[in-house]
């Protein structure tokens, strides 16, 4: 996830047009994580510091490590200083659809380009901002977020709401979060998110199997987990492509409602048929199914094919592949120059 507002923010508004007090909010919101933030190093040395803090503090400094020199991510300054903000989120970020459509209202900022979801760093103020959209006869979806990248421009700090996460989900999260510190395509958000996901798993793989050989029980999980995760995102972009076929019909929008609420109702019986290892989407069933929800999901997990064809191409090596990824900052359109240096290669 990214702060884009943020950044926005602090290259000057005068660009988009946006509320003064939004953008203050957000201001006061950043400032207040990094006057907060401490060096993980000084944190360590505190005799009080919980043990369980401490040793989670440590993983970090370990997988950054890892990062930056096994897979070749730009660590920078990111992630070396802590702050403890209680139990979280961090953020709220919303997401606006039309109700007959899959395709997210977006926020145009500067240098990161369009963006399909908004921040709060107020619970309040994004609850009312969804009240208001609901209002108007949109799909909303407001989740809480433990995490988020500036893109480099500041200093990431590790949050106390990221060591809740156990070892897998919390490297997975930090190479997700750098590879947006590495590569940022502007206004592509899309294969931006989708490309971060893809790395923090296969990094995620690749620093369990480092760490505990590729035997491990933990390393079968997590092999388990990406499994999971190929079979579920194919349901998904099933349900989806349903949708777009009920929207694209020449029909009353009554109608087109009773046929996304019949797909939502079907996916929520078909899910158990889905042969998962896992029980990470038990929770499936009791989803609140709208638009806002599945263009987020599609935002994150649309083209994870073309780069798992790449990283294959590269015999699984992930740092090659980055390499690779990192061309597409100078393409006209990043998912064709991936299929033509795949077809070349």
């Amino acid at each position: 996830m990214v702060l884009t507002f943020v950044v926005a923010l602090m290259l000057g508004v005068g660009a988009v047009d946006l509320e003064l007090g939004y953008f203050w909010h957000l201001t006061k919101g950043q400032m207040s994580l990094l006057w907060r933030a401490k060096p993980i190093a000084r944190v360590l040395k505190d005799d009080n510091l919980d043990p369980h803090v401490k040793e989670r503090l440590r993983l970090v400094e370990a997988i950054r490590t890892f990062c930056k020199h096994d897979i070749g991510l730009a660590a920078s300054r990111n992630y070396t200083t802590y702050v403890d903000i209680g139990r979280g989120p961090v953020s709220w970020n919303l997401v606006v659809c039309a109700k007959d459509e899959l395709t997210p209202k977006r926020w145009t900022y500067p240098v990161v380009g369009k963006v399909p979801y908004r921040g709060y760093f107020r619970q309040e103020e994004a609850v009312a901002e969804r009240n208001r959209y609901e209002a108007e006869g949109y799909d909303t979806y407001l989740r809480g977020v433990s995490a988020y990248s500036t893109l480099g421009w500041f200093p990431d700090p590790i949050l106390s709401t990221m060591l809740r996460y156990d070892e897998a989900d919390l490297a997975d999260l930090l190479i997700h979060e750098l590879t947006h510190a590495t590569l940022w395509i502007e206004g592509d958000v899309t294969f931006n998110e989708s490309l971060a996901s893809f790395v923090g798993e296969a990094g995620a793989l690749m620093w369990l199997q480092t760490k505990y050989g590729t035997d491990a029980p933990v390393v079968h999980q997590a092999m388990d987990a990406r499994i999971d995760a190929v079979t579920f995102r194919k349901f998904m972009h099933q349900i989806a492509t349903q949708l777009d076929s009920v929207y694209q019909e020449n029909q009353s929008k009554a109608l087109k409602m009773r046929g996304r609420e019949q797909v939502f109702k079907d996916a929520k019986t078909q899910y158990y048929a889905l042969p998962l290892r896992t029980n990470l989407y038990d929770g499936f069933p009791q989803w609140q199914l709208n638009n806002a929800r599945m263009a987020l999901y599609r935002i994150y997990r649309a083209r994870t094919d073309v780069f798992q064809r790449v990283y294959d191409a590269v015999g699984n090596d992930l740092p090659k592949a980055i390499d690779v990824f990192k061309k597409c900052e100078t393409a006209t359109d990043p998912s064709v120059f991936l299929e033509n240096w795949l077809a070349i290669r």
